[in-house]
C-alpha cells in the first residue's frame, strides 16, 4: 500500500521536474516545452474481481515534447539570426567532424536559428556548430537536394570579380516628326556631323558597360534622321528608296571614342553598314571617316524587316582587325590599324578579344521626342561584400557594392515523421532516432518544411502562466500523495499498537 503513494510522488515528481524544466528554458531560442504524461496501474487476473480492484498506483508514460509554433522575435537587427515559421528544422553538423569538404559529420537538427560567423567566415552556432546548406546555382535552385550532401556554409570574404560586356540593349523611339538633317540626293550622309555638337545629330543616349577589369566605360548612340522619301518615289529594291520610308543614321562612341561595327548578323539583315566621311571643316572630327549603320523605318514605325529584327550589332575590339560587314556599302573596305578598336576607345590595358553585341529595338512612331525605355547590360564592375541577408527561401544572398546580388547557398532544412520521438542532446538540438524515422531534406517555402525569416528568431513555446499553474497542480499533488503516505503510515502504527 505504501508504493502507491509513493509511485505518485514519483509522479509528482516528474510534473515538477518538467514543468520546471519548462519555465528554466521560457527565454531559450528555439526551446520546445515538454509535456509529462502519466498512466494508472492495475494488476489483474483471471481471479482478481474487476469490481473491486482499487489499482496499485501512476506510472510516468513518457515526457513528450510539444513542437508547436513559437513566436517570432521581430526584427533582431542581425541578418544571420532565422526563424523557421513551419515544421522544419536547421540541419548541423559538429565541427570536430565536418568542416568545408564533403565529409559526412554527425548531423544534429535545432530550431535556433541564433547564428553568427567564427574566425573561417562559417556559420556557426554559439557552440560552434555548422550550419548545412545545399549547392546552388546562379538563379538560387538547389543542383542537389539530400541531407547527406550538405556542406558548411562560408560567406565570402574576397571582393566580386568584375564581369566584362559581352552584351547591350537599347529599347528606345525615334521621333517621327523629327526634321531631317540633310537633304535625301546630299551625297555625304554625315557630312555635317559632330559629336560636339548637338544640331548636327537628332538624338543621342548613353549607357555604361565594363571592361575585363571592372572599369565602367561610356556608351553613346548617336541618331542623325537622314530623310524621309516622297509618297510618289519610285519603288526600289532597296528599302531605302521606298515610297515614305525613313532613314536614320546611327553611329556609336565609347569613351569619347568612336568605334567600328564589325558585323550585322549576316546576308538579309534589315539594317545597313555605312561609311560616314566627315569632310565639314567645321566639325571636330573633320576629315574623320565613321562606320555606322542606317535603319529603315516603314509608315508602321518599325523598321522595314528582313526577318532579322531587332537589330544585333558587333562592336570590333581586335588590334588591327578588318572593317568587315555584311550588306555593307563598302564592301571589302579594310582599316588596316586599331584607332576605332573598341579595346582601343577604352584605353588600352583590357581584354583585347571582348565582344560587345549590341541589341537595338527601336521604333518611330507619331512623336517630336526621343524616348528611351530601357537600357540594360550583362556586364559590372569590381565590388566589395557590403551584406549578406536571408529571404523566405532560406536562400542566403551576398550583396556588393556594385550592385550585385549573388546566392551564395541555401539553406538546408530537415522534416521528420514522428518529430516527438527526436532525441535531445541538448543545446536546443536533437538527433533522430528508431522513433522519429530518418531526416527528410526538405526546402523552405516547399512543402511542411516552412519559410526561413531573417533578421528574426524563434521564442520559446513555453507560456509562463501555463506552466506556473501546472507548478501549483505538481506541488498540490506532491503534498497530497505524501499525505496519503503519512496516513498509511499513521494506520499500520495503529495495527502495530494492538496488543
Amino acid at each position: 500500500m505504501f508504493n502507491t503513494s509513493i509511485s505518485g510522488i514519483r509522479g509528482s515528481q516528474k510534473y515538477l521536474d518538467t514543468t520546471s524544466n519548462n519555465i528554466a528554458n521560457a527565454n531559450s531560442y528555439g526551446f520546445k516545452k515538454s509535456r509529462a504524461e502519466f498512466a494508472d496501474i492495475y494488476a489483474n487476473s483471471v481471479f482478481t474481481s474487476a469490481k473491486t480492484a482499487t489499482g496499485m498506483g501512476v506510472t510516468t508514460t513518457t515526457v513528450a515534447q510539444q513542437f508547436t509554433q513559437g513566436s517570432l522575435s521581430g526584427d533582431t537587427g542581425n541578418n544571420l539570426d532565422m526563424a523557421i515559421s513551419g515544421n522544419g528544422f536547421f540541419v548541423l553538423a559538429n565541427a570536430e567532424n565536418y568542416s568545408t569538404t564533403s565529409e559526412v559529420g554527425d548531423r544534429s537538427y535545432t530550431r535556433n536559428g541564433a547564428f553568427e560567423l567564427n574566425k573561417d567566415g562559417f556559420i556557426v552556432t554559439a557552440m560552434g556548430d555548422y550550419l548545412q546548406g545545399y549547392d546552388v546555382d546562379k538563379d538560387g535552385n538547389v543542383t542537389n537536394l539530400d541531407i547527406m550532401s550538405t556542406h558548411a556554409i562560408k560567406i565570402p570574404s574576397d571582393t566580386g570579380a568584375p564581369k566584362m560586356s559581352s552584351r547591350a540593349e537599347l529599347i528606345a523611339n525615334l521621333p517621327a516628326k523629327a526634321e531631317s538633317l540633310k537633304p535625301k540626293d546630299q551625297a555625304n550622309a554625315m557630312y555635317l556631323f559632330d559629336p560636339k555638337d548637338s544640331s548636327t545629330y537628332t538624338a543621342a543616349t548613353s549607357q555604361t558597360i565594363y571592361d575585363s577589369l571592372g572599369g565602367a566605360h561610356t556608351l553613346t548612340y548617336y541618331f542623325q534622321k537622314d530623310h524621309t522619301n516622297p509618297s510618289d518615289e519610285t519603288t526600289s529594291t532597296d528599302k531605302r528608296d521606298t515610297p515614305d520610308a525613313t532613314v536614320w543614321n546611327v553611329v556609336m562612341y565609347v569613351d569619347g571614342n568612336p568605334v567600328d561595327i564589325s558585323n550585322l548578323g549576316g546576308t538579309g539583315s534589315n539594317v545597313n553598314a555605312v561609311e560616314f566621311t566627315v569632310g565639314n571643316a567645321a566639325s571636330s572630327i573633320a576629315g574623320k571617316k565613321l562606320y555606322g549603320v542606317q535603319l529603315v523605318f516603314g509608315s508602321t514605325g518599325a523598321v522595314e524587316d528582313n526577318g532579322q529584327f531587332p537589330a544585333t550589332l558587333h562592336l570590333v575590339n581586335i588590334s588591327n582587325a578588318p572593317y568587315s560587314v555584311d550588306n555593307a556599302i563598302n564592301a571589302g573596305h579594310n582599316r588596316g590599324d586599331n584607332e576605332y578598336t573598341l579595346s582601343s576607345a577604352m584605353g588600352g590595358g583590357v581584354d583585347k578579344t571582348q565582344d560587345l553585341v549590341i541589341t537595338m529595338d527601336l521604333t518611330q512612331y507619331g512623336s517630336s521626342k526621343f524616348s528611351v525605355t530601357n537600357v540594360s547590360t550583362d556586364g559590372y564592375a569590381t565590388g566589395i561584400l557590403e551584406n549578406v541577408e536571408v529571404d523566405d527561401n532560406g536562400i542566403i544572398l551576398a550583396a556588393y557594392t556594385n550592385g550585385r546580388t549573388e546566392p551564395i547557398s541555401k539553406v538546408a532544412m530537415a522534416t521528420f515523421a514522428n518529430p516527438q520521438g527526436l532525441i535531445k542532446i541538448g543545446d536546443t538540438q536533437w538527433k533522430q532516432s528508431i522513433n522519429s524515422g530518418e531526416a527528410s531534406a526538405a526546402q523552405a517555402n516547399v512543402g511542411m518544411a516552412g519559410a526561413i525569416k531573417g533578421a528574426n528568431l524563434e521564442l520559446s513555446n513555453v507560456e509562463l502562466a501555463s506552466e506556473l499553474v501546472d507548478l501549483l497542480i505538481a506541488q498540490r499533488t506532491y503534498q497530497a500523495n505524501a499525505q496519503a503516505l503519512q496516513t498509511q503510515n499513521t494506520a499500520m502504527d495503529s495495527i502495530l499498537s494492538i496488543r
